[in-house]
C-alpha cells in the first residue's frame, strides 16, 4: 500500500477539504482472469469512439456528441460488461483526449495526431464512480452491469484512515476507484487498484505564524514571521524542462523526414515516447521534493499559515508584459500548478494552512522600508534600495513584501521582524535530494 499524493477536485471542492489516491497492489495471478474482461471490454469501446469520429470525417457527417455516443453505444455488447457509469467514463476520456488534441492544434502544435485505436489486447484502465462501488467493513464491492457478478476485493488495514500529526485519526470515504495495468516491455506485470479517498475538511488551529513563497523560474523565496529566509535554487528542475523541450524538437524534425506510419516514423515515436517518459519521472521527482522541502520547513517551525504568490494569469502576462522572450518561455515552463497542487495537499497532511497572497508590486516595493521603485532593482538577483540602503536578494525582498501585504495589507510599513542571514537549499544528485549549501550558491 502506498500514498500517490494529492488527487484532483471532484466536483466543488470544500476549503481545507482532503482528498488523497492511494494504490494497493493486486496479486496478477489472482485477478487478471477477474479484471481482463472488463479492461478489454473498455478497450473496445474506446476504438468504436474512434472508428465512429472516423466514419464521420470520412463521410462528411457531423462529429457525433458525447452524449450521442452514449446513447448509441448503450446496446453493445462491450458496453453491457462494465457497470454503466464505467463505460460512460471510457466515452468521456476519449472526448477529453479529443479537447486536448485540439487545444494543441490551435496553438501551433501541427505534429500532435487525433485519439487513434489501440491494439485489441490491450488493458484499458476502468474506472467506479461513487455509485459503481459499495465500501463496507474494510471490503470493496465492485459493480459490473446487472447479469455479471459482483467483484469483491479487500482493502489493507489502515486504508482508509490518516493519521495527522496531533494524533487525530481521519476515517475517509471513498469517492473513485481505478483498476490500472502495470506494463513492463509491453507486457502486463501487474495490476494496481487506485482508491481516491475523502477525508473531509482537516481541523486546525487558524491562529499562529505565517511563511510565504515565491515561486520564480530558477528559485523558490521563503520567509516566515520568524525571520527566516531561505532560497531553493530550482535550477535542475529547469535545466531537465529545457533539456525536455530540446527532445522533442530534435525527434520532431527526424520524424518530419520520414513518411507517416512507416517503420522508421514508428521506431521514432516509440523512442521519443520513452525518452519523454523517463524526463517526466525526474521531473516529477524534483517537483515532489522541492514541495517535501516547503513542507518540512513548514512544519519545523510551528507554522500555521503557508502562503504562495498568487500566480494567475502569470503565463498570459509574460507575453504581454515587458519580459524579452527567454524570460517568458522560462515563466511558460516552470509547473506552477503542479507544485501549487503538492504544496496545498502536504500542508493540509501537516495541518497548516494553504493559501494565496498577491505579489501585487512586492518585486518594485523596499520590504524594509516600504518604498515602491522599480528601478532599485538592480538585476534578476539583487535588490538595493536607495532611500534606506537595505540590499538583499531580489527574490527574499518579494517574498518579505508578499508576507508584509498578506498580513497588513498595501499599507507600505516597515520591516515589522527582524530577519535571520538567509540560507540556500540545492539539489544534490548523489545523495537525490536537496541539500543546504553556502549562501553563494544562489548568486
Amino acid at each position: 500500500m502506498r500514498t500517490v499524493g494529492w488527487a484532483k477536485k471532484k466536483g466543488k471542492k470544500q476549503e481545507n477539504r482532503l482528498y488523497l489516491t492511494r494504490v494497493a497492489p493486486l496479486p496478477l495471478d489472482k485477478w487478471l482472469p477477474v479484471f481482463e474482461i472488463p479492461m478489454l471490454a473498455g478497450t473496445k469501446l474506446w476504438n468504436s469512439c474512434v472508428w465512429e469520429s472516423r466514419e464521420a470525417r470520412k463521410n462528411g457527417t457531423k462529429y457525433p456528441t458525447e452524449s450521442e455516443m452514449k446513447e448509441k453505444f448503450k446496446g453493445y455488447e462491450s458496453w453491457k460488461r462494465l457497470h454503466s457509469q464505467s463505460s460512460q467514463s471510457v466515452v468521456e476520456e476519449y472526448f477529453e483526449a479529443v479537447r486536448s488534441y485540439v487545444k494543441h492544434k490551435d496553438n501551433g502544435r501541427d505534429e500532435m495526431r487525433p485519439p487513434g485505436f489501440k491494439p485489441k489486447a490491450t488493458l484499458r484502465t476502468i474506472t467506479w464512480k461513487r455509485q459503481g462501488f459499495e465500501c463496507r467493513e474494510g471490503l470493496l464491492t465492485l459493480k459490473l452491469s446487472r447479469k455479471l457478478d459482483d467483484i469483491g476485493v479487500s482493502l489493507p488495514e489502515g486504508f482508509d484512515t490518516l493519521e495527522l500529526p496531533d494524533g487525530t485519526v481521519l476515517k475517509g470515504t471513498p469517492v473513485e476507484v481505478k483498476v490500472k495495468a502495470v506494463y513492463r516491455k509491453g507486457k502486463v506485470v501487474g495490476l494496481e487498484m487506485h482508491v481516491t479517498w475523502d477525508f473531509g475538511v482537516v481541523p486546525m488551529v487558524l491562529a499562529g505564524k505565517v511563511s510565504a513563497y515565491d515561486l520564480n523560474a530558477a528559485l523558490v523565496a521563503r520567509g516566515s514571521t520568524e525571520g527566516s529566509q531561505q532560497l531553493l535554487v530550482c535550477r535542475e528542475l529547469l535545466s531537465l524542462i529545457q533539456y525536455r523541450n530540446k527532445v522533442i524538437a530534435e525527434f520532431q524534425q527526424k520524424m518530419s523526414r520520414c513518411k507517416e506510419r512507416s517503420r522508421r516514423w514508428k521506431a521514432l515515436l516509440s523512442a521519443k515516447r520513452k525518452a519523454l517518459k523517463k524526463l517526466e519521472r525526474r521531473i516529477n521527482q524534483l517537483t515532489n521534493a522541492l514541495t517535501k522541502l516547503m513542507a518540512g520547513l513548514d512544519q519545523a517551525e510551528d507554522i500555521t499559515f503557508s502562503v504562495l504568490g498568487d500566480l494567475t494569469d502569470i503565463r498570459r502576462k509574460s507575453r504581454s508584459g515587458d519580459k524579452d522572450k527567454k524570460a517568458s518561455q522560462k515563466i511558460n515552463q516552470l509547473p506552477y500548478a503542479q507544485i501549487e497542487q503538492q504544496h496545498a495537499y502536504k500542508s493540509l497532511l501537516r495541518q497548516v494552512y494553504p493559501d494565496k497572497a498577491s505579489e501585487r508590486y512586492s518585486s518594485q516595493t523596499c520590504s524594509h522600508c516600504g518604498t515602491r521603485n522599480k528601478s532599485y532593482r538592480v538585476h534578476r538577483g539583487l535588490w538595493c534600495c536607495k532611500k534606506c540602503r537595505a540590499t538583499m536578494h531580489a527574490d527574499l525582498n518579494g517574498v518579505n513584501g508578499i508576507m508584509k501585504n498578506y498580513l497588513f495589507g498595501h499599507c507600505g510599513i516597515e520591516q515589522p521582524f527582524p530577519l535571520k542571514p538567509p540560507e540556500v537549499y540545492r539539489w544534490n544528485k548523489r545523495l537525490n535530494r536537496f541539500v543546504k549549501v553556502s549562501p553563494r550558491a544562489s548568486a
